[in-house]
């Protein structure tokens, strides 16, 4: 029986196709791990100093419109 495996032009895939993992693929598997987290807690941390910080109603102070008749004279 064959083992090999081929593509849609005819190539013989390499061996790390069919699960076989090298070393080095694991540590950059968990270094993207590592820094989606990173990424993440970076948005939660920002979205959350916002929230905090800033207030989400903006002030507006009605005194600075009620009276036209003194924007007009200006």
């Amino acid at each position: 029986m064959l083992t090999e495996k081929f593509d849609a032009y005819g190539e013989i895939l390499p061996d790390a196709a069919r699960g076989e993992r090298e070393p080095g693929r694991t540590a950059s598997a968990v270094l993207n791990r590592v820094g989606q987290y990173l990424f993440w807690l970076l948005v939660v941390v920002i979205v959350s100093a916002r929230v905090i910080y800033y207030p989400a109603s903006p002030t507006f102070q009605v005194g600075s419109a009620s009276e036209p008749a003194q924007m007009v004279t200006r």
